[in-house]
């Protein structure tokens, strides 16, 4: 497939309301949007590792800049690309960087299913047309907030929430959560912020609220350590950071050191290495859920694709884009009440979920609003 134009833009989407990422207060956020154009037909990828490098080594700007000095260029002009990967052996020279690579990948993928006209989940290999979802919530000023968000994620049929945990906001609240929403599914998320040896009565006290599970409790590297404790917890541990790419998901593999791995399309250099790490998990009965931080409703429509693949089985992430950005320069998708028992995903203590109805039209399944995201950018580049 011939490629004759790629745009890529760093737009900053201001907050209705402070929002956190890290356990740092923001306003606002960078996002990164690339087009690819060929054949009449855009393609449109999006990737927000935030204005920092505080969760990876990865960034807004300098995802940007990788794409506009050293990645888009790599391809010639006009090249032609007839796979997902083909694109990345075609990147492959430059080393990490899987953010910037994941917008081109994205991008690639919406074209080629626009230009087949299927759904990019459908096209991915989808096999749901709706999946369950979960939300995620983190610190806040008061016990009475953080309950009232509980309650209106339990009301509004969310079976899952995943809780952030961080120092001082951690057994203690887990004990009021789980004492007050007993039927709720729970994910703990520590996001490598605990260490094995100075955290052992931390770490081992998880068991006593039953999570479904427990999502990076070691640092991204800590594979051996992530092992000797899954040897001691009943609760399965998730891996996130420490899964960039199928070579880890297979060490994480071979020493048995999580049950779950979380897809996140950006952080592993975009839908086809997702599809490969999910691929892999499914041959060593290692579970996977789609998750996400923070995306408009553009780049959610590739973490909604992930989660329809079969071994995806645990809620997708999902997130109130209506109520976090000024503006949202995609579609969101429509979310309805569905009975578990037409759901392939394992939820439990529901008859009732909320979930994501998926589309039926080619690709992503709409074109951005090409006019929120020139407004709102602050940086833009063409190539042709």
């Amino acid at each position: 497939m011939k490629i004759d134009r790629i745009d890529a833009y760093l737009v900053r989407l201001p907050f209705k309301k402070e929002c956190r990422l890290a356990d740092r207060p923001l306003h606002y956020i960078d996002s990164v949007f690339v087009r690819m154009i060929g054949d009449g037909l855009s393609g449109w990828g999006e990737v927000m590792p935030g204005n920092e490098p505080v969760l990876t080594a990865a960034w807004s700007n300098g995802v940007f800049l990788c794409l506009r000095d050293c990645l888009i260029p790599r391809l010639g002009k006009q090249p032609n690309i007839d796979s997902g990967a083909q694109l990345t052996t075609m990147l492959e020279t430059i080393h990490g960087n899987r953010h910037a690579k994941a917008t081109l990948d994205m991008a690639w993928w919406d074209l080629n299913a626009k230009k087949r006209q299927k759904p990019l989940h459908e096209l991915l290999g989808g096999t749901r047309r709706q999946i369950a979802l979960g939300l995620t919530l983190d610190r806040m000023e008061s016990q009475e907030e953080f309950f009232h968000e509980l309650r209106r994620a339990e009301q509004d049929g969310f079976c899952r929430v995943t809780l952030k945990i961080r120092p001082g906001w951690d057994i203690n609240m887990l004990s009021a959560v789980r004492g007050t929403f007993s039927k709720l599914m729970l994910q703990c998320d520590v996001e490598g912020a605990l260490h094995l040896n100075t955290h052992s009565s931390t770490l081992y006290r998880f068991d006593d609220f039953f999570p479904t599970l427990l999502e990076q409790p070691l640092s991204a590297k800590e594979f051996v350590g992530h092992a000797m404790l899954q040897d001691g917890l009943r609760v399965p541990i998730c891996l996130d950071e420490a899964v960039t790419s199928l070579h880890e998901a297979e060490i994480a593999f071979d020493l048995r050191s999580a049950s779950v791995i979380c897809l996140k399309p950006g952080r592993v250099g975009g839908l086809t290495e997702a599809k490969t790490i999910h691929d892999a998990c499914r041959s060593s009965d290692v579970i996977c859920y789609s998750g996400v931080d923070f995306l408009s409703s553009v780049g959610y429509r590739h973490v909604a694709a992930i989660a329809a693949l079969p071994n995806c089985v645990l809620p997708a992430d999902y997130l109130r884009t209506d109520e976090i950005f000024e503006e949202d320069p995609g579609v969101p998708l429509p979310t309805i009440m569905a009975k578990t028992d037409d759901l392939d995903c394992e939820i439990r203590s529901f008859n009732e979920v909320r979930v994501a109805e998926l589309w039926s039209e080619p690709g992503i399944g709409f074109e951005p609003n090409l006019d929120v995201i020139e407004r709102h950018a602050i940086e833009r580049f063409t190539w042709e």
